[in-house]
């Protein structure tokens, strides 16, 4: 009996992993996202202050397969304990046209007095659905490193933030509360 049990488990397991592990694949084949990310000093400034409370994942994106035409991103979460988001709308990345595309999602800081060291490296879970010229759309998860500071991997330099173009190029993005 206990041998029985033992063997559906780990059926039920075996299927789990298994499924998990395809989702991923099809996400790899098709779509291409690095995650930065910014952090948010006071109101309405983004800059690499780590004992900031809050901020936002930039997520950019370029597809692999040309006949995908967007991801939905349903939820995002930050494999990093003192970190959250509250994603109440979905994101939505459309890769119809050349350009890599910018999506961002704002994160907190929810536990008290924590001190958020370098995000590199940190992993994030997404889920979602890949969706198809041809129509049927198709589940997907992933689990991407963050890449680093946006004005770092953007420039390449230190970044002046009363530097118009900057400023510019910060209200392009999308901030989805």
């Amino acid at each position: 009996m206990a041998t029985g049990i033992l063997l559906i488990l780990f059926i039920f397991l075996g299927a789990f992993f298994w499924r998990k592990k395809q989702l991923a694949r099809r996400f790899n084949e098709n779509v291409k996202i690095a995650v930065d990310y910014m952090v948010q000093e006071h109101p309405g400034q983004y800059s690499g202050d780590r004992n900031a409370k809050s901020g936002v994942f930039i997520f950019n994106a370029e597809r692999t397969n040309d006949t995908l035409k967007n991801v939905v991103i349903k939820k995002v979460k930050p494999l990093h304990s003192a970190l959250d988001v509250n994603l109440e709308h979905i994101l939505l990345v459309s890769l119809e046209g050349a350009a890599p595309k910018n999506v961002s999602v704002r994160f907190k800081v929810v536990k008290k007095g924590a001190k958020i060291d370098d995000l590199k490296g940190v992993l994030i879970s997404i889920s979602g659905v890949l969706n198809f010229k041809q129509g049927n759309p198709k589940d997907f998860t992933a689990v991407l490193p963050i890449a680093g500071l946006y004005q770092v991997a953007r420039t390449a330099k230190s970044v002046d933030l009363n530097d118009a173009q900057v400023l510019g190029d910060i209200a392009e993005l999308n901030l989805s509360i």
